[in-house]
């Protein structure tokens, strides 16, 4: 009677099984295999978010995660979120981490590398000094990714402008060095005995208290500011090649003046002690008329404005140059009039006479009106009167108000013989009225003003026409 179950040795005899053995084997290889890259299954991991500028390129479930170069976990999903409140669109990952590095710090820093000369990425976990952690399922926020560099953009430095540059910045060097090598090996050989003096440079330079990384740092804040006006910079040194350039042109003439300033330099050193005396003196008035230069801006102002006034009048010279032209001709001829002499005396007599009465009408005149309201008042008064005689004959009785047959002085009687007429006041006519008897001038100074008077119809005309005054038209 033969067993109904078979023994090991003749199921493994049996070909076909064998075969369904190894393929099915085989195939749980190869899914291994390739979840491998995705994780193994059933294994725990530590899921987290991170937020980055740009994905990079990078691929869901086949990406890496390394910290330190050494593979932690893979990117497991890849999602764009739009930008909010004005800030950029992002890329969001979410990270399956081993359990070992569970708790990330949470001022980890992310940043999408190249694994490969041919597009392959992974992420690189800098990580933070902080003792928080990141727990499951939180995020990584944006601020804490770092700027990615692709080598397309890289290689985009080199332009064809940075590439012409390059190539006449090799060009110059490969001019200043062709047939120096002589000199080249003798810097070389100066260089053996620069070193050791430069390393006790650098050892001293490298003391905690010669603060040189606060040194780098101002350096590169100093350099974070000028950014913004690297444009400007790169103007001035534009200008500036322009600048050594227009020297270079003129390098025989500065080098003609470089070799004359010792023979100056001798000549200044015999000449000062000569003028020393002269500089002292040339001291002492620029100290005696500093005093002087307070009023410069008083005196600036009054020239400003007499020029001002008087360019009216210098357009009016040429009229009046030819009619003194002919007046100095006619006083010309009549100097040669053997009676001149005795008529020119007289005549400076009148003068000074009359000078006396211009200095009083003078002021008068220009401050009160004092002619033009005289006269007008008198062509009124005697304008006016009955059919006996106009009131001019008897004014001067009516308004001094004096009772002739009495023969006393009238209680009222105001009178005023000499009116002060001058720039400080005007007294006829702006006398205040007082009680009782007042002869003579007032006490206090009264108004420095009197009425406007204009002039007759065509007069002005005949001024201009004489040349006295410009042109009304």
């Amino acid at each position: 009677m033969k067993r109904r179950g078979a023994s090991s040795s003749e199921l493994f005899s049996n070909p076909i099984l064998v075969g369904s053995m190894i393929l099915a084997i085989g195939l749980i290889g190869i899914v291994l295999s390739y979840r491998a890259n995705r994780g193994l299954p059933f294994v725990p991991a530590y899921e987290i978010r991170v937020q980055v500028p740009d994905a990079a390129e990078l691929i869901e479930g086949g990406s890496e995660v390394r910290v330190g170069g050494a593979r932690v976990g893979l990117v497991t999903k890849i999602k764009a979120e739009p930008g909010v409140n004005g800030k950029p669109a992002y890329a969001l990952l979410t990270l399956a981490l081993e359990k070992s590095q569970e708790p990330v710090s949470v001022d980890t820093r992310v940043k999408v590398r190249p694994r490969s000369i041919l597009g392959a990425k992974y992420l690189d976990l800098i990580p933070g000094r902080s003792a928080t952690g990141v727990p499951a399922g939180g995020t990584i926020p944006l601020s804490h990714a770092e700027p990615i560099v692709e080598l397309d953009e890289a290689f985009n430095v080199f332009d064809d402008q940075t590439t012409k540059g390059l190539q006449g910045t090799i060009t110059s060097l490969g001019d200043a060095l062709a047939g120096r090598g002589e000199s080249i090996n003798m810097t070389i050989a100066a260089s053996g005995k620069l070193l050791p003096a430069l390393e006790r440079v650098i050892k001293v330079a490298v003391e905690p208290h010669t603060q040189l990384r606060r040194f780098i740092t101002g350096g590169a804040l100093a350099a974070r500011a000028i950014a913004p006006v690297s444009p400007d910079l790169v103007s001035l040194l534009d200008n500036g090649a322009t600048t050594l350039q227009a020297l270079d042109a003129s390098s025989p003439a500065l080098g003609d003046t470089i070799d004359e300033l010792p023979k100056a330099e001798d000549a200044g050193i015999r000449t000062l002690p000569v003028i020393r005396s002269t500089l002292a003196d040339l001291s002492s008035i620029t100290r005696a008329i500093r005093p002087g230069t307070a009023l410069l801006p008083t005196a600036t102002v009054r020239l400003r404005d007499a020029i001002k006034a008087g360019t009216p009048v210098l357009k009016r010279t040429p009229a009046l140059a030819d009619n003194l032209r002919t007046a100095l001709a006619a006083l010309g001829t009549l100097s040669r009039d053997p009676s001149a002499p005795n008529s020119v005396k007289l005549l400076t007599t009148t003068v000074k006479t009359l000078k006396t009465t211009l200095d009083t009408i003078l002021p008068s005149q220009l401050q009160c009106n004092l002619l033009p309201v005289a006269f007008r008042n008198a062509f009124s008064t005697v304008g006016i009167g009955d059919q006996t005689a106009s009131w001019f004959n008897v004014t001067t009785l009516l308004l001094s108000g004096q009772d002739t047959s009495a023969g006393t002085v009238a209680p009222n009687l105001h009178n005023t013989p000499t009116p002060h007429e001058n720039a400080d006041e005007c007294e006829a006519g702006n006398e205040p009225y007082v009680k009782g008897v007042r002869i003579g001038n007032p006490t206090g100074n009264q108004r420095n003003s009197t009425v406007e008077t204009s002039p007759p119809p065509g007069v002005r005309d005949l001024g201009a026409g004489a040349g006295f005054i410009g042109s009304t038209k």
